[in-house]
């Protein structure tokens, strides 16, 4: 080695030697810095130059472009081109992957939505539809053009959501998801500090109770069916019955001759119609003292199950109207405190954040016409203050307000975490992008500096098997509960599910913090929960709906009038399956939540129902599966169509269910080892 780099250095010096050589050596004739050519041209010949001299062009000379064939004058041409794309992504083989060529496709709608009209994209949805079977299968009208356009004109708002979204916050991939064709972007580690100081010590400690109780009831899911047709099929194949068009293809029944009239008074497969609606009020006082109930809780959803095709403005506004008219004219001086349900806006389930069109102000909203009739409605019957509705017709129906009690109710719009509200897939890796969450952290805050014990209402819960709502607002959800639990939360409630369930909120374990070393912040690892320390109960509350084979059912708390813990639940309910032999409504009492669950008869009478009782429930269920039986059929309000849980498998499914206050914890739980 040695010796070839001695050669490669004697090389160099010897080729330096020639060139210094050469340099003083050259001749005149050489080295002539004449720019014209010394050779002689041949007659006729041009001159020929040196140094870019003479005409030769300059090096900065720019050259003609070609005829542009683009942009495409026609907008049909454009949006012809476009859908030859996405056809081509999704017949296509030069992408095997489903995932990738739905976000390839996406990418094509994102591209059409910046740049063309809102009715290319609505057309380019309506070819899609018509030329993709799968796509076809995921709508609810009765065709494309009515599901994007017409009635149900949901492609507008598919327009905006395009226009907004970006790769680079997995918001294609989690829109794909959405669409079943990708898995779920990772949940996000949460940066606490961005919403709540540091929890203190003094906020685990428990209030003392009063030892004194109110009552309150709590009602959700009305779903009123005005549009409910008498002896229609009840017992139908599609999935709202009791309509004149609804029919039973394997019996080959339909309203003419049905296998299962409608009764007047309501059914297992049916929205609620007017009499059997009316009649969870009328029924009361034949269980308890209405006038003892200091004020009613309803977790939302007025309107019927109506495809998108066969609702209107004009009907979300009547059903919505009438609900608050019956519900003041039912309760009187009773207050009632209400939230928004993912059926009480157009199109169903959707809600866009004002932060959509950062140069609009909020009461441009494009969901402001409701925000506006609710909070109007709810002050005009004296449940919350004027500044308190000013607030809800520019926040999206959210609202706190202080009770007669002293009970701070925060109520929240939980489409903002929907997995249905298709704006939650923009800005994905935010997970506050309406800034609803911030609201309620805020609100908490304030009461843990005064002392003031709030309840947290909303319909879609948090978690249970975590299909229903999104990972990362539910994860920043949970990190709420569990910064200001036991100590300011009293307790959480939703509805949606049309079922009568449990949800506990844990602490977190010690190793659940990652420290962030780009910026030096502290994120949360929501999943890593410490299951030997409940904080909290997440009550899920019946519906009068019997709607998806359950009765219909209504709940009263006595609360302590202090701590405004939960201390005793009684459930009510009418069994539909029997509503053809009525003369009207029958109501019974269905179970008592402490003598049913209390099975060990050690859980002293003076305390309350709190996530340490319901976490030793859940034990109880492992070690018993008769008391998960018992849950189980209690979910449907004792429904004659309830299916099994009779396997230590649904055992473990129930339980972990229960014990997931998120997405993600409920995601993670055993799946299809039971009916629910």
């Amino acid at each position: 080695m040695l010796f070839v780099k001695s050669r490669i250095g004697a090389v160099a010096l010897s080729t330096q030697i020639f060139f210094a050589d050469a340099s003083t050596n050259s001749t005149p004739e050489a080295l002539n810095p004449q720019l014209t050519n010394s050779v002689p041209q041949a007659p006729g010949g041009p001159t020929l130059y040196y140094n870019g001299s003479g005409p030769v062009p300059p090096y900065n000379m720019t050259s003609p472009s070609p005829v542009p064939i683009t942009p495409l004058k026609s907008t049909t041409a454009i949006e012809d081109n476009l859908f030859n794309e996405l056809v081509g992504i999704v017949n296509g083989t030069s992408i095997s992957n489903g995932c990738d060529k739905c976000i390839a496709a996406t990418e094509i709608m994102y591209i059409a939505a910046i740049t063309q009209p809102v009715s290319t994209v609505v057309d380019l949805l309506i070819r899609a539809c018509n030329a993709f079977p799968a796509f076809e299968e995921t709508i609810f009208a009765s065709t494309c053009y009515e599901e994007f356009s017409g009635i149900g004109n949901i492609g507008p708002y598919y327009a905006q959501l395009f226009s907004k979204m970006s790769a680079a916050t997995g918001d294609l991939q989690a829109f794909c998801a959405y669409y079943d064709a990708c898995k779920l972007p990772d949940t996000i580690a949460i940066d606490e500090d961005q919403y709540f100081s540091p929890k203190p010590a003094s906020a685990n400690v428990v209030p003392e109770p009063s030892g004194e109780n109110i009552n309150v009831l709590h009602l959700s899911d009305w779903h009123l069916d005005p549009r409910y047709d008498i002896g229609s099929e009840a017992n139908c194949s599609q999935y709202l019955c009791c309509r004149p068009y609804a029919t039973n293809t394997d019996l080959h029944t339909d309203a003419e001759d049905p296998s299962f009239p409608a009764s007047r008074f309501g059914y297992l497969y049916c929205d609620s119609p007017p009499d059997l609606a009316l009649s969870s009020f009328t029924s009361m006082p034949q269980f308890f003292n209405t006038s003892s109930v200091s004020f009613s809780i309803f977790t939302g959803d007025i309107v019927s199950h109506d495809n998108g095709d066969q609702l209107s403005r004009a009907y979300i506004e009547y059903e919505e109207k009438v609900t608050y008219e019956t519900f003041k004219a039912q309760m009187r001086k009773t207050p009632i405190y209400p939230t928004l349900g993912n059926h009480d806006s157009l199109p169903e389930a959707y809600n866009t954040q004002n932060a959509l069109d950062p140069t609009s102000n909020p009461s441009s909203n494009a969901l402001s016409w409701n925000y506006n009739l609710l909070s109007s409605m709810w002050q005009s019957d004296g449940w919350i203050t004027a500044s308190e509705a000013s607030y809800a017709k520019t926040h999206y129906g959210a609202y706190a307000h202080t009770t007669a009690q002293g009970l701070r109710i925060i109520s929240i719009n939980t489409d903002f975490w929907y997995v249905d509200n298709i704006f939650n897939y923009w800005n994905f890796t935010n997970p506050d992008t309406s800034g609803v969450l911030k609201f309620l952290a805020d609100e908490l805050s304030a009461c843990e500096v005064t002392g003031q014990r709030a309840w947290i209402i909303g319909h879609v819960l948090s978690g249970y098997d975590g299909t229903n709502a999104l990972p990362n607002p539910s994860a920043l959800f949970y990190s709420i509960v569990r910064r200001f639990s036991p100590t300011t939360i009293a307790g959480v409630f939703f509805g949606h599910t049309h079922e009568d369930q449990l949800q506990i909120f844990y602490d977190y374990l010690p190793n659940s913090t990652i420290s962030n070393s780009k910026n030096g912040t502290t994120l949360r690892d929501t999943t890593l929960v410490d299951y030997s320390k409940p904080l909290t109960m997440g009550f899920i509350g019946p519906s009068i709906t019997p709607l998806t084979g359950n009765n219909a059912g209504y709940q009263l708390y006595q609360v302590d009038a202090r701590t405004f813990s939960v201390t005793g639940i009684q459930t009510y309910f009418a069994n539909v399956s029997d509503s053809l032999n009525w003369h009207a409504p029958v109501w019974q009492f269905e179970y008592d939540a402490r003598q049913t669950y209390n099975v060990n008869g050690t859980w002293p009478a003076s305390a309350p129902l709190n996530a340490t009782f319901w976490d030793r429930v859940t034990y109880s269920m492992l070690q018993n599966t008769s008391l998960v039986e018992t849950y189980n059929l209690l979910e449907t309000k004792s429904s004659v169509v309830t299916e099994a849980c009779d396997t230590v498998a649904c055992a473990q499914q129930k339980v972990c269910y229960i014990r997931s206050g998120s997405a993600a914890l409920g995601l993670a739980c055993p799946q299809n080892s039971g009916p629910f």
